[in-house]
């Protein structure tokens, strides 16, 4: 397609998508519009799960917009651009470290730097100039000459959002590490290893195991700390990333009564909670290391889910995944976000050791981002929909976040997302039958049965 084909095209796909997601919006009589980027008050559709039709319009719309901007603007421009996000991140880190979101909440029309500097401790022009960058990426607003204030992205930002906590981890953690990448991936041992041990967290953290070892925090009361920060973060993430998807595209209805559900290395139960909140009739079980157990146990479910534990449906039982099998012959072992945190022979082993476990009916169910290749393929040799031409097929900037969480498992964890074969290959290894996916929107259910 010529370039002034391609162009139109795209501007068409934007145009087209625009309609779709403000049909959608135009469905709550209380807020029937798309709001404001200055409105601070919630959509209802903000935590709601997109149905198919909403989420491919808003994927069409970020990876149309994207793939516009790189074609008609200069490659140095786009390129510098890009390698200049780092500071933007780091602008984040500093608004969080530093609670402005919750300052700020002290005068919603908004705040001078002088005062923002006062109640942060921050030099004032200094905290204006990461302000301003912030603001001109649409996160926090200056309403007047260094006069600040929340917007729609900033108060995301509150100390009491989750999201604000697995920000830090990003903007900690794993940049730190992802900034050794190359030259961990230039080291002669390190480069060509996949091992959990010898990755860009270990250059950084000069911490010898993994960063889950680090969390648990025997060693180091930071790594305690750090951990505890990723476990709220997880909730965070779940809801930016719709895993609650899983609650409405999976037909849950249809199990019997007392159907048992395994949720292995769920850290403090966000996606059990949810399942414990909308299908009273499951009995859960939440497995994980001793720490998040006794996190989940004592301070989360008490708070958030205390019917489930007054009801005795949901059991806590601490796990080493890596050399135990789960809790015995439940209907559903479920992992979430699991297999992509280990190298394939650490995979294979847990899957091995779910295996064990399993009685003739179970169902293993990996919740994964499942890869797609950036090029197009016949439409029946792919095993998802691929976007419209002249996007790329993977929707490109508009599935960036499971692309980048593969670089970031490369940086922290020596692991990896992977494709449908992929899967395939792990769970063959360990002796289980691949039995379909499921679409879940942004990710996946890859579901085996034993042979």
């Amino acid at each position: 397609m010529a370039t002034h084909g391609q162009l139109s095209a795209l501007v068409t796909l934007i145009a087209d998508a625009t309609k779709v997601v403000e049909s959608h919006y135009q469905k709550f009589p209380e807020k029937p519009y798309v709001p404001s980027l200055d409105d601070v008050e919630p959509h209802p559709l903000d935590d709601a799960i997109s149905d198919k039709e909403l989420r491919n319009a808003i994927q069409t719309i970020e990876g149309a917009c994207a793939q516009l901007t790189a074609t008609v603007a200069r490659p140095s421009h786009t390129l510098v651009n890009r390698f200049m996000t780092v500071f933007e991140t780091n602008a984040l880190d500093v608004a969080v470290r530093f609670k402005v979101a919750d300052i700020l909440q002290e005068k919603p029309e908004g705040m001078h730097i002088s005062e923002i500097g006062k109640k942060s401790g921050a030099e004032e022009r200094k905290i204006g100039r990461i302000l301003r960058c912030l603001a001109s990426k649409h996160c926090f607003r200056e309403v007047t000459k260094d006069v600040f204030a929340n917007n729609r992205l900033s108060m995301l930002l509150l100390s009491t959002n989750p999201v604000s906590s697995i920000g830090l981890h990003f903007t900690d953690e794993c940049q730190k590490s992802a900034v050794l990448l190359s030259e961990t991936l230039a080291d002669p041992e390190w480069g060509h290893s996949y091992s959990p041990y010898q990755c860009a967290f270990n250059k950084y953290s000069g911490y010898p195991k993994g960063m889950f070892d680090h969390f648990e925090g025997v060693e180091s009361e930071e790594g305690a700390k750090r951990g505890a920060r990723f476990g709220v973060g997880a909730i965070g993430w779940g809801t930016a990333t719709e895993a609650g998807a899983l609650i409405h595209h999976f037909p849950w209805n249809d199990l019997p009564k007392g159907t048992s559900v395994c949720d292995i290395g769920g850290g403090v139960g966000n996606v059990t909670m949810q399942l414990a909140h909308a299908y009273p009739s499951l009995k859960l079980v939440l497995q994980d290391l001793p720490e998040r157990i006794q996190q989940a146990k004592n301070e989360v479910w008490p708070k958030e889910c205390p019917l489930a534990i007054q009801e005795d449906r949901i059991l806590f039982e601490p796990i080493n995944f890596l050399t135990e099998s789960p809790v015995k012959a439940c209907d559903i072992y479920y992992l979430k976000h699991i297999i992509h945190d280990w190298p394939d022979a650490d995979c294979i082993k847990i899957l091995s050791g779910v295996k064990k476990a399993m009685a003739p009916h179970s169902r293993v169910m990996i919740h994964e981002y499942i890869l797609q290749y950036a090029n197009r393929v016949p439409a029946d040799k792919s095993d998802f929909q691929q976007a419209p031409e002249p996007l790329l097929p993977n929707y490109g900037a508009g599935r960036i976040r499971q692309y980048n969480l593969d670089i970031d498992m490369m940086a922290v964890l020596n692991s990896e997302e992977r494709t449908v074969e992929h899967f395939k290959r792990l769970g063959e290894a360990a002796g289980l039958k691949f039995t379909r996916v499921w679409d879940l929107g942004e990710s996946g259910l890859v579901e085996f049965g034993l042979p």
